[in-house]
């Protein structure tokens, strides 16, 4: 996640598929892709211009996050056990 600026209050989540040097020591990195990496991959074919922003009006909108409650990993241990 790294801030938008100075006294913006808000912020900007990157999602990357290689190393991402220019974020080093200056973002925090977290979280991975537990499913749907097939999807991450379809959205990073769009086309891009020379500092890698979306060309033209090609649009990626997430329908569904798939948003979880923390609890998912303690259903999976207590029923494979």
């Amino acid at each position: 996640m790294a801030n938008r600026g100075k006294n913006t209050n808000g912020s900007q989540f990157f999602i990357t598929l290689g190393k991402a040097l220019h974020l080093d020591g200056k973002h925090v990195a977290f979280g991975r892709v537990e499913r749907g990496m097939e999807v991450l991959r379809e959205a990073s074919r769009v086309e891009t211009d020379q500092k890698g922003r979306p060309g033209g009006m090609q649009r990626v909108v997430i329908v569904d996050c798939g948003l979880g409650t923390g609890q998912e990993k303690e259903r999976k241990k207590s029923s494979s056990g």
